[in-house]
C-alpha cells in the first residue's frame, strides 16, 4: 500500500501505480529491515529520491513523517489497515494491477513443541491470502 500525506495529488486517486512514484521523495526504514530493501525493489522501475535526511526505526515512526509533509511510503497491507492507518493526514492508496507484492514464510524447528500452534497461524495467514486473492 502506498501512504501519502492526505494533501499531496496522489491522495485523491483511487489507486495508484508504480510509475506514479516518479519523482517523489520515499521514506524509508533504516538499514537492516527487510521491508526496507522491498520497497527499495517495488520502486527500482522508477526514478525515486530516498529522503538522506529521516529513516525511520518503526512503522509508526513512518506512517507518522508521511502524516507531516515529509514523503511517501510503501507499507505492508496488514500495517496499513485501520485503526493505525488512519493517522490524522495521511491517506492510504491501493496499488492496481499487478500490484507489488511480497512472499512471507514460515520456519520453525522439527523438535519444537508449538507445531499445533505454528500450524493453526499459518493456517489462518492462508485464509486470508485467499480471501484477499479472491476480491
Amino acid at each position: 500500500m502506498l501512504a501519502v500525506p492526505s494533501a499531496h495529488p496522489l491522495a485523491s486517486r483511487d489507486r495508484v501505480r508504480v510509475a506514479d512514484l516518479e519523482g517523489e521523495n520515499l521514506l524509508l526504514l533504516e538499514d537492516g529491515h527487510c521491508l526496507r530493501d522491498q520497497a527499495l525493489e517495488v520502486c527500482s522501475r522508477v526514478h525515486l529520491a530516498e529522503e538522506q535526511d529521516y529513516r525511520a526505526t518503526s512503522l509508526e515512526t513512518l506512517r507518522q513523517m508521511v502524516a507531516s509533509g515529509h514523503g511517501i511510503t510503501l507499507l505492508p497491507e496488514l500495517a496499513s489497515a485501520s485503526p493505525v492507518g488512519t493517522a490524522r493526514g495521511l491517506r492510504i492508496k491501493a496499488f492496481g494491477k499487478p500490484a507489488p507484492s511480497r512472499s512471507i514464510g514460515a520456519v520453525w524447528r522439527k523438535s519444537t513443541t508449538r507445531g499445533k500452534a505454528i500450524e493453526a497461524v499459518i493456517a489462518t495467514v492462508r485464509a486470508a491470502m485467499k480471501e484477499e486473492a479472491s476480491r
